[in-house]
């Protein structure tokens, strides 16, 4: 952390990519913590290289920076991490992976996933169940029906295949800054097998458990931003 305190924050989205649902978490940040979200395309299709590529493009090289990775994004963060630009202090995976986050029958099950499940408005209950919970404002679950909503099905669609067939634990291997894991206490989603997959890559990853589901950051904001800043990978 530099002396006079700035630090910037990388937020990298979950896989509607939008960033959008990261606004309450950038608003609860404190004096000397900026945060630059960075978007993916919702109308082209991308691997995780190429996405890595967009991000490289975007990141600053003069002022110190942390890169929070939210799910999805686990795998663009951990090639960000391993080829670093600038002054990089930090990544934090936040209820996310870089390998095969539904084990090996993930690309079984990747080779299955028609386009058709993206088509139409994400019902409210089921991302109460898999991403949030019962507790979670009507806005917020609103809001990330609108994300979801606003990608084209086809790029939803190459995510999630991509997601479930991604195999970046190697690359994690090459990270050398630190690495910081918040694994959510009741994620139905992903539990614990993305943690156990970065731990199988880098066994000095420092993990806090917070009281949330899968979305930590849009329904756990203070909590995760608490963790984070005791820490000190903030500042």
């Amino acid at each position: 952390m530099p002396d006079n305190g700035e630090v910037l924050i990388v937020l990298l989205p979950g896989m509607d990519g939008t960033g959008t649902l990261f606004n309450t978490f950038v608003g609860l940040l404190p004096d000397g913590i900026d945060a630059k979200i960075v978007p993916y395309p919702k109308d082209r299709p991308m691997s995780y290289a190429e996405l890595a590529e967009l991000v490289n493009g975007v990141l600053p090289r003069n002022t110190p920076y942390v890169i929070i990775a939210e799910s999805y994004s686990g795998p663009v963060a951990s090639i960000l991490a391993a080829h670093p630009v600038g002054n990089l202090l930090g990544v934090v995976f936040v209820s996310s992976f870089v390998a095969f986050p539904c084990g090996r029958i993930g690309p079984w099950i990747a080779n299955m996933v028609p386009v058709v499940l993206f088509r139409g408005r994400a019902p409210a209950w089921v991302l109460r169940w898999l991403l949030m919970d019962s507790a979670t404002p009507r806005e917020t679950v609103s809001a990330a029906q609108d994300a979801i909503a606003s990608v084209r099905p086809e790029v939803l669609t190459r995510r999630l295949r991509d997601a479930l067939n991604a195999d970046f634990a190697v690359t994690l291997k090459h990270c050398t800054v630190q690495i910081v894991y918040l694994l959510s206490g009741s994620d139905r989603l992903l539990g614990s097998r993305g943690l156990r997959g970065l731990l199988a890559a880098r066994a000095d990853i420092e993990t806090v458990k917070i009281d949330g589901p899968h979305f930590l950051l849009q329904c756990a904001p203070e909590s995760s931003l608490a963790a984070l800043l005791k820490i000190g990978i903030l500042g």
